[in-house]
């Protein structure tokens, strides 16, 4: 840009006496603007890189503060990319053109181009007086001499600073003072961040911006647990500035990628994050954005949830019982115990667990007693239950589908008394003897078995009739006692009241007790009781009578089927008619039955109470009760069965046999009613000797009465 005008020392010595001078006010002037141009040269350069500096230092500065911080990688790269280009531009505009002088020769070549009159005289002056004059018999000494004075007496008026443009300079030295004043500012107002920026972008350190929103990830310690086959869910919570959307982005140990948009909840300024990864069964790399924050790249690890392998039960029945103990298997896992058993459960796990608790729904029952990998638990159930474990293993996983034991409490079942008194009614005279039939059982053994009885007398109370042959821990106890009620001096009037009892060896919610049904006799005087059995033989007899009736129909109605015989009839309807009369023997048999054993009580009550003789044993035994079983199980039975075969067959040769059978029927029917009947006369005319012997009775106590009263007063006078 700039011309050497020094000529050599031997061609300067040549002309100096012939090289004319520039005015030295146009030289001074033209040196100033030469000084100017290097200012403004220098304060636009300056403004160039200062500019430069700025713009790309601010846009590094939105770079690294809005993503929160670029990897150390790229801000050295940025920072060493402005640096390359600040020293190039300075060297373009600031040392490249200042390393060439600004001579008068330039300054003058710019002047001229702005005053195009002066014609190249002040370029060709400034040349001519820095000796540029060439060889003498060339250029006129003169000439050159009045050139020089000429140009200088015209450039004398005229502006040289006019060559200089000071709005490129005006507008330099602005940017300089607006990048200064930016920076001041910066540092100033907000001290920290600069400071932080020109720790990250200039010193290249790894400090952290300071953020808005500061996301935190649920979890404890340094990575996630979940089970294998679970859905696995991401928790994080945000503090500071809430950010509206938090993205998870992921990487799986196979190499599968993927960016979800967690799922917001809560209410505004407590929002939580959730994302959730449903059948997990690979680890996986997390990390999360959201705001001006990213989390640290977090792992999550999949682990099997703790579980039952193996299992194995024994059941200790208790001491009372007397039986061995029960071992149950792998896969045996429900069984019924009895109140009081001692259970122990012994579990191995498919891997180390820190804690094994059996649990009966949500509450405890035992803690695990560790074994290696094997746990014990030890209880005495007294209710049915479903058991499992609870199991935490090292991680703090839990399981999820627990093996479960089902234990059926059954509760030992008090003894069995049952007692039977053959024959007895609900009355007794004071020479009665009672035939007790008792049976007591228990399923782990009898501990006691009694016959009580209590009499209702003052100063009475329940009373034991020994058992001689019994022997305790038998599991079952029978027996049978006649028993004389008259060793406890009964008396008409006084009830009687027995009933057997036992009890078992249960120590753990027993003693189990048994009590059979209660039997209470009324003792009564031997009339009552005969009074009673001819009222209830009269009863008998009048429904026997009854069912001779019913006979009689039956009778009647085959009589009236048999006298269609003739009639075009066929098999079907045949059948039809006799089947309800056959159900109607068969039900006549069975009343027939019932009396019989209504006799038969009779009879037996009579021999409990020391009544029966050969003459009753006559009449009852020979006369009633004999006919009326043979009528019951055969007679009345091989009735119903002509009528069946007659209904079946059709023939003449059944129904031929069907009236000879019921006229038997009749006839052995009427021979007890017969029976019956006589000894109810016999009965009567007892009954009124009873009554003529009591009144008798009666008669001499009220005259013996009477006479003793007459002696005392005959005595008294």
């Amino acid at each position: 840009m700039t011309t050497n005008t020094t000529q050599p020392p031997s061609l300067a010595a040549k002309h100096n006496a012939a090289t004319p001078t520039l005015d030295p006010s146009v030289e001074s002037r033209l040196r100033r603007v030469a000084d100017g141009a290097r200012r403004y040269v220098l304060i636009e350069s300056l403004g160039w890189v200062l500019g430069f500096a700025g713009l790309a230092m601010g846009i590094q500065f939105l770079l690294d503060f809005g993503t929160r911080g670029l990897d150390w990688s790229m801000r050295a790269t940025l920072t060493s990319l402005i640096a390359a280009t600040m020293a190039w531009q300075f060297w373009r505009r600031a040392v490249s053109p200042l390393r060439h002088s600004f001579g008068s020769a330039e300054i003058a070549k710019l002047v001229e181009r702005h005053y195009p009159q002066l014609r190249s005289e002040l370029i060709s002056a400034v040349r001519f007086s820095s000796g540029e004059v060439g060889p003498a018999e060339v250029n006129s000494p003169n000439l050159m001499t009045a050139a020089v004075a000429d140009a200088g007496r015209r450039a004398k008026t005229l502006d040289f600073s006019v060559v200089l443009d000071p709005r490129r300079a005006r507008w330099s030295g602005a940017v300089i003072a607006t990048v200064i004043l930016a920076g001041i500012t910066a540092a100033t107002t907000a001290p920290d961040i600069t400071s932080l920026w020109f720790a990250r972008n200039i010193l290249l350190q790894n400090v952290d911006w300071p953020k808005r929103t500061h996301l935190v990830v649920e979890r404890e310690g340094d990575e996630l647990i979940g089970a294998r086959g679970d859905d696995f869910v991401v928790q994080a919570s945000a503090t500071g500035v809430q950010p509206r959307t938090v993205d998870i982005i992921y990487e799986t140990a196979s190499g599968q990628r993927g960016r979800d948009v967690m799922v917001t909840v809560g209410s505004r300024g407590a929002y939580r994050y959730r994302h959730t990864f449903p059948n997990v069964d690979e680890d996986f790399e997390f990390y999360l954005e959201g705001g001006d924050d990213r989390t640290e790249p977090l792992h999550a690890r999949v682990l099997e949830r703790p579980r039952v392998a193996q299992t194995s039960m024994r059941i200790n029945p208790p001491a009372y019982t007397h039986l061995e103990p029960a071992q149950l298997g792998d896969g045996q896992r429900a069984a019924q115990i009895l109140p009081g058993s001692d259970v122990t459960i012994r579990a191995q796990m498919n891997k180390p667990v820190r804690n094994a608790i059996l649990m009966a729904g949500r509450d405890v029952v035992a803690e695990g007693i560790r074994d290696a990998n094997q746990w014990t638990a030890n209880f005495a159930p007294m209710e049915t239950h479903t058991y499992h474990f609870d199991l935490i293993d090292e991680v703090g996983l839990a399981n999820k589908r627990p093996v479960r034991f089902s234990l059926r409490v059954a509760p030992d079942e008090p003894p069995r008394a049952r007692m039977k008194l053959v024959g007895v009614g609900s009355m007794i005279t004071p020479e009665a003897v009672l035939p007790i039939e008792l049976d007591f059982a228990d399923t782990y053994g009898l501990a006691t078995a009694e016959l009580n009885y209590e009499i209702s007398r003052e100063g009475s109370s329940l009373s034991t009739i020994p058992l001689p042959s019994f022997t305790p821990s038998a599991p079952t106890f029978a027996t049978s006692r006649f028993w004389p009620v008259s060793s406890e001096s009964v008396v008409p009037g006084e009830t009687l009241t027995l009933q057997a009892s036992a009890t078992d060896f249960n120590t753990v919610t027993g003693p189990g007790v048994a009590i059979s049904p209660e039997f209470t006799l009324r003792v009564v005087t031997r009339d009552e009781f005969l009074a009673e059995l001819a009222r209830r033989e009269q009863e008998y007899r009048m429904d026997f009578e009854r069912l001779i009736d019913a006979q009689e129909q039956l009778r009647s109605s085959l009589l009236t089927v048999l006298g269609r015989e003739g009639t075009d009839r066929n098999r079907d309807q045949l059948a039809a008619q006799l089947a309800p009369l056959e159900r109607r023997q068969r039900n006549i048999a069975g009343s027939v039955n019932v009396i019989r054993q209504q006799f038969e009580m009779i009879y037996a009550e009579l021999r409990v109470n020391q009544l029966d003789s050969k003459d009753e044993q006559e009449r009852l035994g020979d006369r009633i009760v004999q006919p009326l079983t043979q009528l019951a199980k055969r007679d009345l039975v091989l009735g119903a069965d002509i009528i069946r075969h007659w209904s079946r067959e059709g023939t003449a040769e059944k129904a031929s046999q069907v009236d000879p059978q019921q006229a038997e029927i009749l006839t052995q029917m009427r021979t007890v009613l017969e029976n019956m009947i006589e000894w109810e006369g016999y009965q009567e005319v007892v009954s009124m000797l009873r009554d003529i012997i009591r009144l008798q009775q009666e008669l001499r106590r009220e005259t013996q009465g009477t006479l003793q009263d007459q002696g005392h007063d005959v005595f008294d006078d």
